[in-house]
């Protein structure tokens, strides 16, 4: 099952987006060559495993790489292989990763899995009028902490919401998928494509399919959103 990394990593103040882009395409060189060695009958390209990093519109600091892997173990056995240990001891990301603890630990990144891939299918099999993910200009990411007696009536609802979303985002594209081995009940996400971050704060919000939304977020005990640009 090709699952999609999601981690969240807060740099220091200050940081420009070159900096960022030439420091995290030097660490991604490094995962690829990694990758090329541990699967030889896997693509092993960024592109081909949908990599890339966005910045927070709202909060600057805030990074989102995201990665499709064949497994979580798979990730797993990247983030305990030594190029892996050597790139966050003594690289330049050291120098502008500002939570370098373990991963979902106070004072690390945060890091979780979904069970599809979000942005490594929907890149090349989309129409010429639709707007990939990874290409659109702000994407909003919002994840909702579900109880898990709950969990079924909210995986149907945002099936829905999903549908509805369609018709107001289009050209863009909307997808979500569930948290792998959540440690706390059940972790939906879903990811949707704007042009702008009024598109979805304002006219999403005015519009006639925002009821089914608010039914969703009545649903989840708890719900995150936060929007981003690319930079890598």
């Amino acid at each position: 099952m090709t699952v999609t990394e999601i981690a969240i990593i807060q740099v220091h103040a200050g940081i420009t987006d070159s900096t960022l882009r030439d420091t995290f395409s030097r660490a991604i060189t490094v995962q690829d060559a990694w990758h090329a060695r541990a699967f030889p009958d896997r693509p092993s390209s960024a592109s081909a495993r949908a990599v890339a990093g966005f910045r927070g519109i709202d909060d600057e600091t805030q990074i989102l790489l995201t990665t499709s892997w064949g497994s979580v173990e798979e990730h797993w056995a990247w983030i305990l292989s030594d190029d892996n240990k050597q790139q966050m001891e003594g690289s330049d990301l050291t120098k502008i990763i500002a939570n370098q603890g373990p991963p979902n630990q106070p004072g690390g990144l945060i890091l979780f899995h979904l069970d599809t891939n979000i942005f490594g299918n929907n890149q090349a099999t989309t129409a010429e009028d639709v707007i990939a993910l990874l290409d659109s200009p702000v994407i909003s990411v919002e994840r909702f902490l579900v109880d898990t007696e709950k969990k079924e009536s909210f995986a149907a609802t945002l099936q829905k919401v999903e549908a509805s979303m369609e018709k107001v985002v289009h050209p863009h594209l909307v997808r979500s998928g569930r948290s792998v081995a959540c440690e706390t009940g059940e972790a939906f996400v879903l990811v949707s494509g704007w042009s702008c971050v009024e598109s979805h704060t304002q006219e999403f919000v005015a519009s006639s399919q925002s009821f089914l939304y608010s039914q969703l977020a009545g649903i989840a005990s708890s719900v995150e959103t936060h929007h981003y640009r690319r930079f890598l």
